[in-house]
């Protein structure tokens, strides 16, 4: 799948509040989208949000200090493309 399917998926995982199969998707979605800043940022917070629904203090942590990290580190011509 690519960036756009794992993001869809995860978004119906969500809507079904199946989190930890929507995590996945969107940390699939992660790795496919660190070439465009707004779609980087895009799955962290799509992670984040499933890793809170969970509730997985790990995950939240995890995401919470990638997600900045990223923010201040990710350049990016595209920069409003998500």
């Amino acid at each position: 799948m690519g960036y756009d399917q794992e993001m869809e998926a995860g978004r119906a995982c969500l809507a079904a509040r199946d989190w930890a199969t929507a995590y996945q998707h969107f940390h699939r979605a992660h790795d496919l989208g660190h070439p465009v800043r707004g779609r980087h940022l895009a799955a962290h917070r799509a992670a984040l949000k499933a890793a809170c629904r969970a509730p997985h203090p790990g995950r939240v942590l995890y995401q919470l200090v990638f997600l900045g990290f990223a923010i201040v580190t990710s350049r990016d011509a595209k920069l409003h493309q998500s």
